[in-house]
């Protein structure tokens, strides 16, 4: 396991919307995991959270287990009475969301301009 933590994506504030770009290309060890779930857990707790969009365009395979720290995230932004969308999902990835109809209760979008765009 790593010693140190690396930012696990990107931010910045696009209108007033945060945008977190995920710098991963995998998603899928289980320290990587749980530093995206810390990493998330500080957005949460250090923003409004009033508009966030998640962009997913560098990540190209992630576990299943990633699909619950999304769910716990999109629950603590719904609490603070925001908005998440996704954005950038591989078409491989997708199909996954929509397996386990997550598609349904996440907004995703194919562009990142496109889920700006939504707010």
């Amino acid at each position: 396991m790593p010693s140190t933590t690396k930012p696990r994506f990107l931010l910045e504030t696009v209108g007033g919307v945060t945008v977190a770009s995920f710098t991963d290309t995998e998603l899928r060890e289980q320290y990587d995991i749980e530093e995206v779930s810390e990493q998330l857990d500080n957005l949460a707790d250090g923003l409004g959270l009033n508009k966030v969009v998640l962009n997913f365009r560098e990540v190209h395979f992630m576990s299943s287990s990633m699909l619950g720290v999304l769910w716990k995230f999109a629950q603590k932004v719904k609490a603070a009475q925001g908005r998440l969308k996704l954005c950038c999902i591989a078409p491989h990835l997708r199909v996954v969301f929509k397996i386990t109809q997550f598609d349904r209760r996440l907004e995703i979008y194919d562009e990142e301009a496109a889920a700006l765009d939504s707010f």
